[in-house]
């Protein structure tokens, strides 16, 4: 399956909305699953039952029968309590809302909440959840949307991104960290942008370079970011106090 139909088919999983009256609450469901796209046997995973504040809806994980991938899940209910959920399925109007592959777990090393400037955080955040549910091209440019952001936020002055980059204060090595997300965005966004390795071989490597996509980003947002929240945080000497 080429990485087109790959964002069609996760896009429509992602989208559709299960008719309130088909499918309620159960520790083994019957799903279309957007792994082997077969309609197959789905089992909870244990232990997976979160209700999130953000969304008002309880998270559950289930994995596939028959290739087990593992999906997420959303399901909407009049109740927060995730052990009244599971022990009376009808009496808590409990309904599937949506659901997705779950197909990569990277997490940043950087707090995200070191980062200052919401739009970029918010990037950043799009970004890993596009890589983990296998939206690679999508990472890629989200990962590059974040640059953007950041250059905005630092005021940089030229009239493209590589002129931004390099119109910042920063060091010589974060300026080629981020020339090079730059240069996966342009791969992900271009179809006539190619990579190469040192033998000037053409390299196709989606998830790799969405990846190094992330792993560029996490280095130097904590570079950036949280380096200096940890010394602001650290205890003074007499001539540090004597000093502010």
């Amino acid at each position: 399956m080429d990485s087109r139909m790959l964002i069609k088919n996760i896009w429509r999983y992602l989208t559709v909305i299960i008719n309130e009256n088909i499918m309620q609450y159960s520790k083994t469901i019957s799903l279309d699953c957007p792994h082997c796209n077969t309609k197959c046997q789905f089992i909870q995973i244990d232990a997976s039952h979160h209700f999130c504040d953000r969304d008002n809806l309880h998270h559950i994980a289930y994995v596939c029968t028959n290739c087990h991938g593992v999906i997420a899940t959303k399901w909407n209910a009049n109740t927060k309590d995730s052990s009244n959920f599971q022990r009376n399925p009808s009496g808590y109007n409990q309904q599937l809302k949506i659901y997705y592959p779950a197909v990569g777990d990277w997490k940043p090393r950087v707090k995200l909440n070191s980062i200052q400037n919401e739009d970029v955080k918010n990037d950043f955040q799009e970004a890993i959840d596009a890589y983990n549910n296998g939206l690679f091209n999508s990472c890629m440019m989200m990962a590059r949307r974040a640059i953007q952001q950041e250059m905005i936020a630092k005021k940089a002055k030229g009239s493209n991104l590589y002129q931004q980059i390099e119109s910042t204060g920063i060091s010589a090595k974060l300026k080629a960290l981020l020339h090079k997300i730059k240069n996966f965005g342009n791969n992900g966004a271009h179809p006539d942008f190619c990579l190469f390795d040192e033998n000037g071989d053409k390299i196709d490597d989606k998830k790799g370079f969405s990846k190094l996509s992330l792993e560029f980003l996490d280095r130097y947002f904590a570079n950036e970011y949280e380096i200096d929240s940890l010394v602001a945080s650290a205890p003074r000497s007499e001539k540090e106090k004597e000093g502010e």
